[in-house]
């Protein structure tokens, strides 16, 4: 009978299994219960303002009347029913689907394409790398008021520019922010340009994770660039690009601070979010029960979205390791 001189994959998970108080001596048990000690304050403060919060809101979700959480009283689902029979709630949420949906695709093809592009060896590559990470570093309520600057109708230098090229007439220029259309996709050109300098930079760490061996046997086999991105760098990188999809599809159902200072959700509510209303009707009219219900539905589509990329993360990861 031949021993082959490969472990099998099952091998090696029954000997990660092995009940881990038998490989740790006494100094590695110290060790361990003072890495938990460590840890305790940091737990502690998540809970604090993770966990409490999430539970306030969903008890508030139920309660009703009061002003400022004052004088509240159960409710049962009135708050739901309320929402449900609300349709500036059904614009803000269609408007925050669609948001989250068309920036992150957005970052998610420019950010990666950027990374590629500053993968490659080239003089002064250092110059491209520190361009892309020139707009996160600018605070998002600074360049949403930059943007509005930019755009106003009257001063701004949007119009300067083409009424210096003749492109428009000063006695009629162009209000960028005065239409539901243009308003709108001014905010996802903003957010795409905002959030693509962290897409560029998470792909960039994956890339260079990846092995060059890998591409050099590729070259060797006569690959070309198109089957050993899709071959190679696309299958390697796809644990990179699920986590990095995950924290842009949660920061961007939770849009605040580039909204209400480009556009305040208008003209009307034609830019306004969930996260908008929320803060309408908690910070603005002391309805916290109400907006709690709408924290509550938008915690839970933000839960559906993490498990979606969380399954198709694990499943990337059990191929990996199972080629």
């Amino acid at each position: 009978m031949q021993t082959s001189l490969f472990t099998s994959s099952d091998e090696i998970t029954q000997a990660e299994e092995l009940p881990r108080r038998q490989k740790l001596g006494p100094l590695g048990r110290s060790e361990e219960r003072f890495a938990w000690m460590m840890l305790t304050p940091v737990l502690l403060a998540l809970l604090l303002v993770g966990v409490y919060p999430a539970v306030t809101s969903l008890i508030y979700a139920f309660e009703k009347g009061g002003y400022y959480g004052i004088h509240m009283s159960f409710g049962g689902f009135t708050n739901f029913v309320r929402l449900k029979n609300d349709p500036q709630f059904w614009s803000s949420l269609k408007f925050s689907l669609l948001y989250t949906v068309i920036t992150v695709g957005g970052q998610m093809i420019l950010g990666t394409a950027l990374a590629l592009l500053a993968n490659l060896k080239f003089p002064g590559r250092w110059v491209l790398r520190a361009a892309i990470l020139f707009p996160w570093v600018i605070p998002t309520a600074t360049n949403s008021v930059i943007w509005q600057y930019m755009f106003n109708d009257q001063y701004g230098m949007i119009n300067s520019v083409l009424i210096h090229l003749h492109l428009m007439s000063a006695a009629h220029p162009v209000v960028w922010l005065g239409t539901a259309q243009s308003a709108t996709w001014l905010i996802f050109i903003l957010a795409i340009w905002k959030a693509n300098s962290l897409v560029a930079l998470l792909v960039l760490a994956g890339l260079q994770g990846i092995p060059n061996e890998i591409y050099e046997a590729a070259r060797v086999d006569g690959a070309t660039h198109l089957q050993t991105f899709a071959r190679i760098t696309l299958p390697l990188l796809m644990p990179t690009l699920l986590v990095t999809i995950t924290l842009r599809t949660i920061e961007s159902l939770q849009a605040f601070d580039l909204i209400i200072a480009f556009t305040n959700g208008g003209p009307g509510i034609a830019t306004q979010n969930l996260g908008l209303y929320i803060y309408t009707q908690i910070s603005q009219y002391g309805d916290y029960g109400y907006g709690s219900a709408i924290v509550t539905v938008l915690m839970l589509i933000t839960l559906v979205f993490v498990a979606v990329y969380l399954s198709m993360l694990f499943r990337a990861d059990t191929s990996e390791r199972k080629g």
